[in-house]
């Protein structure tokens, strides 16, 4: 015991000198959580729009300014009566949406007919295509409400007309803000990559300066080596989920709505494996530059299948099935349903689980590589 303590010491001196490694480990996470908690959003915002008038009524404007007076849509081109050149301005990429209001649009609104409007949504991206045709939609029948509101008369010949309107809530993420669903999973990625990089590389640059086999040749066990080398790395993980925890909390207002003991034991589960992962690279790799193409080979991997850039439920059904040998996947559903649903164990015995299965098969394969490597 008195060794680990010796080499758990050692490590913290080391990284307490080292004000790079330092800035990498409480600085940097904390810039990468702001810059990437703004950055990478599906919130769509300014889109392009161009109008064709050809009502030229009070109430064709109206709906203009419905359209205009929205932070989802920038106003571009407007054009009253006469021809309609809305797909030249499509075609040149000028406009990503295109409203074109018919004549007669007043006339079947006050008559209680249903007005035709025609939109047209440039679809290269899809995402932003579908977004947009659902805020185009919210504001017709926000405008088509305000109508039948301000005239009871309108109301009644309309109410013919009208289909069942189903009243939509949306929970834990009310205001449907793309960061409350993308900041956890920020921190997920952080932490791997922090991990893997720290453990793996710190062994490695041991090798590298020759201290490596000063200390296998002293009476210490190779676990006692590997339990020195994981347990400060261990608190500094939990330091990095902690100090995320609060800057999370000040810079973008979001909580744990659950437990955060829980948060933090799933936590361990996940840096077993991690930590585990990087003693694995250490044992492959001769210099710290292969260590990080090693490390960085699988991260991609583990990112890109995690869940957090493109759901799960979208990749090809092979795909999917590769996804359950990931552990970034378990753990990242681990924490977005504590952080926003407040979910407690019988709902992630799973996860949970899965996770520990991992780190047990992760940290025994790291340590029965390392015995043969260097036992």
């Amino acid at each position: 015991m008195q060794q680990i303590l010796y080499l758990v010491q050692k490590e913290f001196r080391q990284i307490a000198r080292d004000r790079v490694m330092l800035g990498l480990l409480f600085v940097v996470p904390l810039i990468q959580i702001f810059i990437l908690g703004n950055a990478v959003t599906t919130d769509v915002v300014d889109l392009r729009l161009v109008i064709h008038d050809a009502d030229d009524t009070p109430m064709s404007r109206q709906l203009i300014e419905s359209f205009a007076h929205t932070r989802y849509f920038k106003l571009v081109g407007r054009e009253q009566r006469g021809g309609s050149t809305l797909t030249g301005h499509m075609d040149r990429s000028e406009a990503q949406l295109a409203l074109s209001i018919p004549e007669g649009f007043q006339r079947d609104a006050v008559r209680g007919r249903s007005p035709a409007l025609q939109l047209m949504v440039d679809g290269l991206d899809g995402n932003t295509a579908g977004i947009a045709l659902a805020y185009a939609a919210d504001i017709s029948r926000n405008f088509q409400a305000r109508l039948l509101e301000a005239d009871p008369g309108l109301a009644r010949r309309g109410a013919a007309i009208r289909g069942a309107e189903p009243e939509a809530r949306y929970w834990y993420n009310p205001n449907l803000e793309s960061k409350v669903y993308i900041v956890p999973g920020i921190m997920a990625i952080i932490l791997v990559i922090i991990t893997v990089f720290l453990t793996s590389m710190g062994i490695v640059r041991e090798k590298e300066i020759g201290t490596l086999e000063q200390l296998l040749v002293t009476p210490i066990r190779s676990y006692q080596f590997i339990a020195g080398k994981i347990i400060p790395f261990t608190i500094l993980g939990f330091l990095e989920i902690i100090l995320a925890m609060v800057f999370v909390w000040l810079i973008f207002d979001i909580s744990v709505a659950g437990s955060i003991p829980l948060l933090l034991a799933e936590s361990a589960l996940f840096l077993l494996t991690t930590l585990g992962l990087g003693i694995l690279i250490s044992t492959v790799a001769e210099s710290q530059q292969q260590a990080l193409f090693v490390a960085w080979f699988f991260m991609i991997f583990a990112m890109l299948l995690s869940g957090f850039f493109i759901p799960i439920a979208n990749m090809p059904d092979a795909i999917q099935t590769i996804t359950y040998a990931n552990p970034v996947r378990y753990y990242l559903t681990v924490l977005r349903e504590i952080y926003l649903k407040g979910s407690g164990p019988a709902e992630l015995w799973k996860e949970t689980a899965s996770l520990a299965a991992f780190g047990v098969c992760m940290f025994g394969a790291a340590v029965w590589r390392f015995r043969r490597a260097h036992g």
